[in-house]
């Protein structure tokens, strides 16, 4: 299973928000999708808040990768919602970037 030699590779010392990331305190957010027709409408930005909320009794830290070429995505994510890049890493010869975010903090009112 790919998605556990991954973590498996991961720095013992990876860190955010002053934790020491592990599965029990951390979990995987996405991968979502948004269709062309409702881009810009505020569904990614409902999307995470409810996982957000939902999750954040049971975890502090929300985390989840974006391949380095998907430019749309890591501006979506980084810009609009305020995630954080915390690792870079390959795999498949492929780049990412490892992305957190507390779970605690509210997204900011969406502009109007």
């Amino acid at each position: 299973m790919a998605h556990l030699r991954f973590y498996d590779r991961k720095p013992a010392s990876l860190t955010y928000a002053g934790q020491q990331l592990s599965t029990e305190n951390s979990y995987q957010y996405g991968p979502i999708c948004i269709d062309k027709a409702y881009r810009g409408s505020g569904v990614l930005e409902r999307i995470f808040d409810f996982s957000r909320e939902q999750m954040s009794a049971r975890y502090p830290v929300l985390v989840t990768f974006i391949n380095r070429i998907n430019t749309r995505s890591y501006a979506a994510h980084t810009q609009k919602l305020g995630l954080e890049v915390i690792h870079e890493f390959e795999f498949n010869n492929n780049h990412y970037l490892e992305l957190a975010y507390e779970t605690s903090k509210r997204l900011p009112p969406a502009e109007a």
